[in-house]
């Protein structure tokens, strides 16, 4: 997996997508079954992800990852809180690079189905003027 800003816009809007790895692929199906139907996980879960080479240390690391990040998502979204002006200008430019990188590769920029950059957008305009 590459470290650019084209591949993270991938893993963010349609990890399917990306040109990830097949343990990456594994990773992220994962992921994504223990964020939306966590009561559904079973051993066999476990099985594909060292099927594909990750260790029980990676499995449970990623276990870890990804409960961490729901947790922040849903105390943030439980709190109504907004994203911060820093946040949303960071969130743009990689975007904008992002952007840069498909136009120069002929591909092109996954949609953004999460509504990212318009949150950024309005986080940047509701900021206060220093």
């Amino acid at each position: 997996m590459g470290g650019d800003n084209l591949t993270a816009e991938f893993i963010q809007n349609d990890w399917r997508q990306a040109d990830l790895s097949e343990a990456e692929q594994a990773m992220l199906e994962y992921a994504e079954k223990l964020t939306l139907t966590p009561a559904m996980m079973t051993q066999e879960d476990v099985q594909q992800l060292r099927d594909v080479g990750w260790t029980d240390r990676d499995v449970l690391d990623i276990a870890m990852a990804c409960a961490y990040f729901n947790f922040r998502v849903r105390i943030v979204d439980g709190l109504g809180l907004e994203m911060s002006d820093q946040a949303a200008e960071r969130a743009m430019q990689a975007r904008q690079q992002a952007a840069a990188t498909a136009q120069a590769q002929g591909v092109e920029l996954p949609k953004d189905i999460w509504g990212i950059t318009e949150q950024a957008t309005q986080a940047k305009q509701q900021a206060p003027v220093s």
